[in-house]
């Protein structure tokens, strides 16, 4: 079946652009939730360290004070450790080729082809059954609805669906005219 779209087009993501969406993502959705509830943890923490000022047999609350701080670092490195893997993992992928469909209700992003760098495991796999190919995954369909939103920045767009499901588009992969239909995306709903 022939989709109906105004732009189809391949691109690859440099890492770097990826870095920098990535990142863009993570300050709009993640870190203000990880500071508010590091600064929950704190508060708390300051809270049992009054008490324990007044009433020093309060052994409890040293206990508390010690898990609340543990919280409050644990909020806010998750996130930093989380982006470090993802990024050494991008890394060893390599930059597979994506496919970007925009009709007028929906975008559809899917993966090529992957130019993963091989490793030991993929070569042994491929011993015991050529036949069997690495299957890329399904193409997403995010629909140009009140979830659906488009922010963009100086190298790429970030295309959202919702706080879970986003992609980052470089800007560098597509000429003027391109991307007013990228951008004009947000226009729609």
């Amino acid at each position: 079946m022939k989709e109906n779209y105004k732009l189809e087009k391949e691109y690859k993501i440099p890492f770097e652009t990826f870095k920098k969406g990535y990142t863009a993502f993570q300050k709009k959705f993640i870190y203000p939730k990880t500071y508010i509830y590091t600064a929950i943890f704190i508060i708390i923490a300051v809270v049992f360290i009054a008490a324990v000022i007044e009433d020093k047999s309060q052994y409890i609350a040293y206990m508390l004070i010690v898990i609340c701080i543990a919280m409050a670092v644990r909020q806010w490195y998750n996130p930093r450790k989380l982006r470090s893997e993802l990024f050494d993992t991008v890394k060893a992928i390599g930059e597979p080729v994506y496919k970007i469909g925009v009709a007028k209700e929906y975008v559809d992003i899917s993966t090529v082809n992957s130019n993963s760098v091989e490793s030991k495991e993929s070569e042994e796999a491929s011993s015991y059954d050529d036949e069997e190919q690495y299957e890329l995954p399904e193409k997403t369909r995010i629909q140009i609805d009140n979830d659906y939103d488009l922010l963009e920045y100086d190298e790429f767009f970030l295309l959202f669906s919702g706080k879970e499901l986003f992609y980052i588009v470089p800007k560098s992969s597509f000429d003027e005219e391109e991307l007013k239909i990228i951008r004009n995306t947000a226009k729609s709903h």
